[in-house]
């Protein structure tokens, strides 16, 4: 900042120094008066204020079920074809894409060749979150939720007779292997 206090008429039209006047309350020929406020204005654009906190989302029952995953409705789903990438979003109880309901089949095969799986092509984006999650992923840690809900699957499989490469050592590598996936040691 100089030490100089420079002054330099500015030109404002009659009819933006008359809403000045009745915004501020001043008279619109008193520059004086309305100097601070126009200097307000200008550093106000200039550096806008901070963007307000994200309220939090208001919980919704309304999602799609899609097979053993519910998406909340506001979720975004991505796809890309040819590195172009394309997106929908849930409202309601609809998959939405150009303000058509769609499935994530028909979604994840708008474009190409019309056989690529769902899970593995389409990307998903939950409401209150900025990340990306493969459906694939979501998928599998709904999978794992249920399992842990009912017992981790060890009573349903003490009950049925074990198949081969089944067993107590077969389920504690696939424990590990969905740990190390979910980043718990």
């Amino acid at each position: 900042m100089s030490m100089y206090r420079l002054h330099f008429p500015i030109r404002v039209p009659d009819d933006m120094l008359v809403e000045l006047g009745k915004f501020t309350g001043t008279f619109w020929s008193d520059s004086f008066a309305q100097e601070p406020f126009v200097i307000e204005a200008i550093r106000n654009d200039i550096k806008p204020a901070p963007p307000a906190p994200q309220q939090p989302v208001e919980a919704s029952e309304a999602g799609c079920q899609w097979k053993q995953v519910l998406l909340p409705e506001g979720t975004r789903l991505r796809a890309s074809f040819g590195r172009q990438p394309y997106f929908a979003t849930v409202v309601g109880v609809e998959i939405k894409y150009d303000g058509h309901a769609v499935s994530p089949s028909c979604f994840a095969n708008l474009y190409g060749s019309g056989n690529r799986n769902a899970w593995k092509t389409v990307w998903l984006r939950l409401p209150g979150s900025n990340e990306w999650l493969l459906a694939d992923v979501c998928r599998s840690a709904r999978k794992a939720a249920l399992a842990r809900l009912h017992g981790d699957g060890v009573q349903a499989d003490s009950q049925r007779s074990p198949a081969p490469g089944s067993g107590r050592s077969a389920r504690r590598r696939k424990r590990r292997a969905a740990k190390q996936i979910s980043g718990n040691p």
